[in-house]
């Protein structure tokens, strides 16, 4: 490997015991997914509801309904709060409602056009990534293959059924935010991210990251820009709770609460049944995940610290609190995940040059 392809790999040059932790911690945590079951005992006991609609079932037929009531003229959380009782679905706490954004922005494109809208942004998310992975500066040329784990994960904005789902569009923005992301010019991503957190509240810590790192930059004029999304952000959130609290009454159902605590084994099942891994058996993820999370752990950079970050954030979220019904909250970050897989040969390269390489010897005193 040359200086300029080694600078960006941050396991090379390891010494030998961090080689030896880093590939025994990969071995350990692949071969506990290849034997945990990967998605044979995570996803199917989610109970289904009696939602239906239009071919649709579950959340896809209640968030679709909920759009089909406000296109014909009916307030949001008035239908919301019809249409959860009806599904049998909780309406307390008020997590358990989505936010009104897309439903809204369903209703006016319809369906289409909506398809439309987030294949474009998918398509400008594939294109800036492929460049960001040819121009940065001391990435390998064969980087911008990542790109290609992006479209492969993307595909779910082809099916009409997952236009409904909130973490669906605000995946999308984010794989765009992220890819667009510069220091020095955050102004776009800011408004990305403010998009997608509009849409899904759950996109919360990634504001909060990129906040912190304008703060550890003294980039006093960023900061203010990601404080003032997020005083935007709980002004619009406060009005959600008020407007909820209008329509409901403490005699409707409330959530059993968010403490699956599936572990790393419901993590992997999540994230295969949320991408391109559905298609194939349990063991792939298994092992490609790993390897995806240790590609971005080599990317040494700003941009591949942050989405480093992200992804072990919100697969720590998954592991802990996401029950099997919540599987597609994974689709936030798989967008993404796999780009690490074009930097994972290399960083695996490096750590076994690192754990092979001949102990200096001291030569004796003459």
């Amino acid at each position: 490997m040359t200086g300029a392809a080694s600078g960006w790999n941050r396991f090379g040059g390891v010494s030998r015991p961090v080689a030896a932790a880093v590939l025994a911690l990969l071995a350990l945590v692949m071969l506990w997914g290849a034997t945990g079951g990967v998605g044979r005992d995570h996803l199917r006991t989610a109970a289904p509801t009696s939602a239906r609609f239009d071919g649709l079932v579950g959340d896809h037929a209640l968030y679709a309904r909920i759009v089909q009531r406000i296109d014909a003229g009916e307030s949001y959380y008035a239908a919301a709060a019809a249409e959860h009782r009806a599904g049998n679905y909780p309406l307390r706490p008020f997590v358990t409602v989505r936010l009104p954004t897309l439903a809204y922005i369903l209703a006016a494109l319809g369906e289409r056009n909506m398809m439309l809208a987030l294949l474009l942004i998918g398509g400008a998310a594939i294109l800036f990534w492929y460049r960001r992975m040819r121009t940065e500066a001391g990435l390998p040329r064969y980087a911008a293959v990542g790109a290609l784990f992006v479209a492969a994960n993307l595909t779910q904005l082809a099916a009409r059924e997952w236009l409904y789902i909130h973490e669906v569009a605000a995946g999308v923005l984010l794989a765009l935010a992220l890819a667009l992301h510069r220091p020095a010019r955050p102004w776009v991503t800011m408004a990305l991210v403010a998009a997608a957190l509009a849409i899904r509240e759950t996109v919360l810590p990634v504001a909060m990251l990129f906040g912190l790192f304008a703060l550890i930059d003294r980039d006093w004029r960023a900061a203010a820009g990601w404080m003032a999304v997020g005083l935007a952000f709980a002004g619009g959130l406060a009005a959600h709770i008020a407007a909820l609290a209008a329509v409901t009454s403490p005699a409707d159902a409330a959530s059993q609460g968010w403490h699956g605590q599936g572990g790393w084994i419901a993590y992997l099942s999540f994230v295969q049944a949320s991408s391109l891994l559905r298609f194939f058996a349990g063991w792939t993820g298994a092992l490609l995940v790993p390897l995806a999370l240790l590609g971005w752990a080599a990317w040494r950079s700003r941009l591949g610290l942050a989405v480093l970050v992200v992804q072990l954030l919100y697969a720590a979220l998954l592991m802990l609190f996401a029950r099997p019904a919540n599987f597609y909250w994974a689709m936030l970050v798989t967008p993404t995940l796999f780009i690490g897989l074009a930097f994972a040969p290399a960083a695996l390269a490096a750590l076994a040059r690192s754990l092979w390489r001949p102990a200096l010897t001291v030569a004796p005193a003459a």
